[in-house]
This record gives C-alpha cells, structure tokens and sequence, in this order.
C-alpha cells in the first residue's frame, strides 16, 4: 500500500480494534471513512460486518475491484464475497494468505473440506482473481480449485523498509540458549511442539512465547506441556506485543524456534532473520535450505529430534560462533530486500484485474 499509493488509491475496510480485543484504537471515527497514512480507512464494529453494510460500502466507495485478504475469514471473505456479487460486477481479487497449505487445511479438516466442495458445485469462486505470494501457493490453490487461466497471479510480500537504528545482542553464553517463538498462540504455529522440542535441550535454555493466546484449550494443552518441563527449561508466556516493540525485543534472543504447520511467507522468519537470529523453523514455509545459507535450518515436522540437535548446536556456541551467524543473518535479509523490491508483479495483477472490469 505504502509502496503503490502514489499510483493506485486505495480504501481498506477494517475492524474498530486489534482481533479479539475489547478496546477500540484510539482517535479513529468509526463508521465514517478517513485518510490515515497512504490510504483511506473505513474503521467498522464487528457487529455491523453483514451484507449490506458491504453493499453500502461499497456503494457509497465505487471501487474499480475488490481486494479480499483471507479465503476461510466469514466477515472479511465470504460475506462480502457473497453480498457483492462473487466477482461478477465489480472484480475480486483474493489471497488466501497460506490457507490452502496441508497444515491449514489438516486444522478444523472436515469443516473446511465441507464449504470447499459447496463452494465447487455452487460455482462461489468462478469469477473470482487469486493472488498466490509464493510459488507452492500458486500450486497449492490450482490443485483445490482449479482457477481459470489468466485469473492466479504470483506476487511475492514485498520487504519491509530496513531499521537503520542498530540494537546490540544480549552476549551469548556457552552451554546456555535463549529462544524465542513470535507467533499467535494458534495450532497452526505449533507452539505445542516448540515446547516439547525445547524441553529436550539439556544446559539452561529459556523460550519465550510472544503473541496473543487466541485459541484458550490449545493454550491449555500448552501449559501442561510447560509443566512437564525439567527445571533447567524455562518457558513463559510474554503477552501480545506491537510490532516495532518486538523487532527491539528479538536482540534479547540466540535462535528464534518456529515449527510451524505452514506460512505462505513468514513475516516473523524475515524479522527473526533481520534482527540477525538464526531460524530453526519446519520444511512448510518459502524459507528453505536454510542451512546451506548459515542462517538456520529447515526440517520436517515428524522429526523432533533434527529440531533438537541443531538447537544443542546453538547452545554449545560462544558469543564469537553467534556474532559471526548474526552478521550472515543480517548480510543474506539486506540481499533478499534487494532482490524483491520489485513492484512490477502487483501492478501486473492489479493491472490485469482492473483491466477485466472495462
């Protein structure tokens, strides 16, 4: 949005405060439109999220397409996919955002098979555009739903602008490690076997979770997991965090853990990458042979103990081993920034789908 601002106006729709809180962000008007940053901002309550306030909305902005950020989301999917047509007036263009992954997909299973053969016979997305961020993606969403040619366009996230404020690391220890898991408390971030994997380690370690506890009964399982844990393993619950807080917050830490059931992309691998921790994350994300780069490393789920002896590397280290893995981290995340900043894919597809309603 901040990058193609100048050439594309935007109008986001969202909700009057952060998921599952109570307390709406201050100094916004709700339910009126309202320039905030590069774009105009409609902020709404959760209750008025039916039908035909998107009629309205959408009425009243008269958009050129429509740009859904979520396939399973009932109030910013389906609804207002449903209530504006499915893509047959104004064009759609959706982005599933890793939900068609084997993890996804495997959570809630029967439910999610369900609406997609419904989806199929009723024809719910036959006009619609999908937007893929990574090639599996791309793959992933051909196989479920078979999308028309010409309707899936392959466009990676684009990086963040780079920090340029340098934060020192807390020094590492031999023999000891600090982990840290910066993730919703979700089954799909598998926080469940973070525990587990770190409670194999010998030596002092310490895991901190960072992150809203969504799902309470995962949680539940969580804690107990924590209670089976030796003494030499610490593990806590940090609390949710802003973002710009947590990006200070990860200097505190030797390797960030994240096995993961799936992520079309990982924002939380980037900026574990960029604050120069090492990644020790599942095979089900875009950030591959990460080993062969120096930066971590990448395994199957059904091997915990892969997990675990590369953490017990880790642990071994002095703060000369982890200085020299830090600047690796940071030299390949300034190489990756380089080579996608390239905006011409979005206006490719934004292009294309603009293009569709002529």
């Amino acid at each position: 949005m901040e990058a193609l601002g100048a050439e594309y106006d935007f109008r986001i729709v969202c909700l009057d405060r952060d998921h599952l809180s109570d307390i709406p962000y201050p100094d916004i008007n709700v339910g009126q439109w309202q320039r905030r940053g590069g774009a105009t901002i409609f902020y709404a309550a959760a209750s008025d999220l039916g039908c035909g306030f998107y009629r309205r909305v959408v009425s009243d902005a008269n958009p050129d397409m429509i740009y859904l950020n979520s396939l399973f989301d009932r109030s910013f999917s389906i609804v207002p996919l449903v209530a504006l047509g499915r893509g047959r007036s104004t064009p759609i263009l959706l982005t599933p955002r890793g939900e068609f992954s084997a993890g996804a997909l495997g959570l809630k299973a029967t439910r999610k098979r369900c609406f997609l053969l419904a989806a199929r016979g009723v024809g719910l997305y036959k006009h619609v555009f999908w937007h893929a961020c990574s090639a599996p993606e791309a793959e992933q969403i051909r196989s479920v739903l078979s999308p028309e040619a010409g309707r899936l366009f392959l466009a990676s996230n684009l990086p963040e602008a780079e920090s340029a404020r340098i934060i020192p690391h807390a020094e590492k220890e031999p023999g000891t490690l600090r982990l840290v898991l910066a993730s919703r408390v979700v089954p799909m971030k598998n926080t469940l076997a973070a525990i587990r994997i770190a409670s194999q380690l010998s030596g002092r370690v310490q895991l901190d979770l960072w992150g809203l506890i969504e799902d309470k009964t995962y949680w539940d399982l969580c804690q107990q997991q924590i209670a089976l844990c030796p003494e030499h393993v610490s593990v806590r619950h940090r609390g949710d965090i802003a973002h710009e807080d947590l990006c200070e917050r990860l200097h505190e830490y030797d390797v960030m853990l994240l096995p993961t059931l799936g992520e079309n992309f990982g924002h939380a691998i980037l900026e574990g990458l960029a604050a120069g921790l090492p990644v020790v994350i599942s095979d089900r994300t875009p950030w591959r042979h990460l080993m062969r780069a120096g930066i971590g490393a990448d395994f199957p789920l059904e091997d915990e103990q892969a997990f675990v002896r590369e953490l017990s590397r880790y642990q071994l280290m002095t703060e000369n081993d982890m200085a020299k893995i830090r600047e690796t981290c940071i030299r390949y995340v300034a190489g990756w920034r380089t080579s996608h900043m390239d905006l011409d894919d979005y206006r490719r597809m934004f292009d294309a789908v603009l293009a569709s309603n002529v």
